[in-house]
């Protein structure tokens, strides 16, 4: 996955964009999972059907991570393959509490208030939001 996205962009990829806009070739240019129009930003994060699944999955899977290494420096009990670590939604050990995709509470709305991951340390009163983004650029 990490190769075909290097790849899409440095525009390496033979796709349909790359013939008719770079290699001015006459062809269709748009994309054949959703049939819209392709272009760079689309094949790494705009594919409206593989929002859903497949960019989801891969990122969740960075967040997965994130959380089984925190886990780990911790000192608890993890599997050794981080790909095998399912995050459990709260984890309490030594007064800091490890929360996964939990809805954070605001005095006002907030659409996305669902971070990642949050460590909240009972004995600082203080939390740490870590969220995941993979940047298109």
């Amino acid at each position: 996955m990490e190769s075909l996205t290097i790849a899409t962009l440095d525009q390496a990829l033979n796709k349909g964009y790359r013939q008719r806009n770079i290699m001015k070739q006459p062809t269709d240019s748009q994309c054949r999972v959703c049939y819209k129009a392709e272009h760079t930003k689309h094949n790494v994060a705009g594919c409206t059907t593989l929002v859903p699944s497949e960019y989801t999955n891969r990122h969740n899977k960075v967040a997965g991570y994130s959380h089984w290494t925190i886990c780990k420096r911790m000192g608890l009990q993890v599997t050794d393959r981080y790909y095998e670590h399912i995050p459990e939604r709260v984890i309490n050990v030594s007064g800091t509490a490890i929360m996964w995709d939990v809805a954070a509470v605001t005095e006002r709305t907030i659409l996305a208030n669902r971070p990642h991951i949050v460590l909240h340390d009972k004995e600082e009163n203080t939390c740490l939001l870590i969220d995941i983004t993979k940047p298109d650029d």
